[in-house]
């Protein structure tokens, strides 16, 4: 579970080696679709990251698998994936917020033809369900409560999810559920990467410990961390490009103390990351090495470079990186 953050993380390391230019945004009329409760949003910029030689590579290997069961549906009704889309999106809520189990939806933008659907569906007599007046289409090899179901929001956008997931989506967007702005942490979060970045994620207390387990794992091994973890209240993901490669991961500590603190738990971490990769991972062991851990007030930040030649050796990897 919460591989996608794995994902996330390879995703912005190598999609900007292509040339930078101006990201798009995620919508306003989209954020505020997004339910209050969201732990995670996470924004790709397709037309970006087909800049990049690797497009193909970099989809294959670290696109969340849930888009990947949208990707073969939406082919299947002649809707090509690699020039119809223009972004995609993924929202996270916490088990025990909403309800027991985790609740994920997916937003894309692009050139749908809804119309297709529909006739799809009504030639082979399949069934469809329907909520707040918008017809949800049944699709992917889940039943029940795992049956992934698509709508349109219009011609440009289609959302897709379980139904829990999409029911707090479409209850949100007709005012029956608060939504992202009422959320006064995530908003300002992506407040600050929204248009700014071609790819990035704003996390909560909960998919910030997630985060850090998955990235740093060393660093929490060390005594002491349960307790920092406990106080994070939220964090970001971006990447930038100058004369290297940029990745800036933002964590928001429960003070001044705790980030200094864990800023130096943190160092140890990585430093001790880089050493067991230094044979079967020498370049991501370089990298690490290089990592500049810091903190200003109750905010952390972790910055990462990485060489193109560097990457390219990541990426030629035939496994999972992180």
């Amino acid at each position: 579970m919460n591989d996608k953050i794995k994902f996330a993380f390879l995703f912005s390391l190598v999609l900007l080696l292509a040339t930078p230019a101006a990201a798009s945004s995620l919508r306003a009329d989209i954020l505020y679709l997004l339910p209050r409760e969201s732990g995670e949003v996470a924004f790709v910029d397709l037309q970006e990251v087909r800049r990049s030689p690797h497009y193909q590579t970099i989809k294959r290997r670290v696109v969340p698998q849930r888009f990947a069961q949208f990707e073969r549906f939406i082919r299947s009704l002649g809707i090509d994936v690699d020039t119809d889309l223009d972004w995609i999106s993924w929202i996270q809520v916490a088990p025990g917020r909403v309800q027991p189990r985790e609740l994920f939806f997916g937003i894309a933008e692009g050139r749908f033809q809804p119309q297709k659907v529909e006739e799809y569906f009504r030639k082979q007599k399949l069934p469809v369900e329907s909520f707040r007046g918008q017809t949800l289409f049944p699709f992917g090899s889940g039943a029940g409560p795992d049956q992934f179901l698509l709508a349109f929001l219009d011609s440009s956008t289609a959302v897709f999810g379980t139904r829990p997931s999409l029911d707090l989506l479409l209850e949100t967007r007709f005012g029956g559920r608060e939504n992202i702005f009422q959320n006064e942490t995530l908003s300002a979060r992506i407040s600050e990467v929204n248009g700014h970045s071609p790819i990035w994620i704003v996390m909560d207390d909960y998919y910030t410990r997630l985060a850090v387990s998955q990235l740093a794992p060393e660093a929490t091994k060390f005594p002491g961390f349960d307790g920092l973890a406990n106080r994070f209240r939220s964090a970001l993901l971006r990447a930038d490009v100058g004369s290297e490669l940029t990745l800036e991961f933002h964590i928001w500590c429960g003070g001044a103390i705790d980030a200094q603190t864990f800023s130096l738990l943190l160092q140890t971490g990585l430093a001790v990351q880089g050493w067991r990769l230094q044979e079967s991972n020498p370049e991501l062991s370089a990298v690490l090495d290089r990592a500049d851990v810091s903190s200003a007030g109750d905010r952390l930040l972790v910055r990462l470079t990485a060489r193109e030649d560097e990457l390219r050796a990541l990426l030629d990897r035939p496994v999972k990186l992180f």
